[in-house]
């Protein structure tokens, strides 16, 4: 991380911190609504959380873009050439579950992808890896 430029660091640190709270946000706000009635005619209304209403797969499946996050920063901290090409297969697998879950809690992981994508790009740019910017003489 030594060798990140400050786009990327911060990038990746708002990802990281975004993704780390979600699972946090889905043990306490509410997300649905429970109403019953007794055999008295009463109802009552009861506001859940997503670990109340789905349990701890719903916790989990919050706490995956928090898994992809961290697995993409290994990745781009890697200096093996395979290292940026997984950041961006895992920063795509991001993206396709956003678009999948974008009405339920996707609209919640699009800070995460955003702050991704700018730490990837920040990590891809050729004058961050030390190549003349174009114009420059070498």
């Amino acid at each position: 991380m030594t060798q990140w430029s400050t786009q990327t660091k911060v990038g990746w640190i708002v990802a990281v911190a975004w993704a780390a709270l979600l699972p946090v946000l889905a043990l306490v706000v509410p997300v649905g609504t429970e109403i019953t009635s007794g055999s008295d005619g009463v109802e009552t209304t009861r506001h859940l959380t997503l670990a109340q209403a789905e349990g701890i797969s719903g916790v989990l499946t919050v706490a995956v873009p928090l898994l992809l996050v961290l697995l993409a920063g290994g990745a781009m901290a890697a200096r093996a050439s395979w290292g940026l090409p997984v950041g961006w297969t895992l920063f795509g697998l991001l993206a396709a579950a956003n678009l999948l879950a974008l009405m339920s809690v996707g609209i919640a992981v699009i800070p995460v992808t955003v702050a991704l994508l700018v730490a990837l790009v920040g990590r891809s740019s050729p004058t961050r890896r030390g190549a003349p910017a174009p114009g420059t003489r070498a």
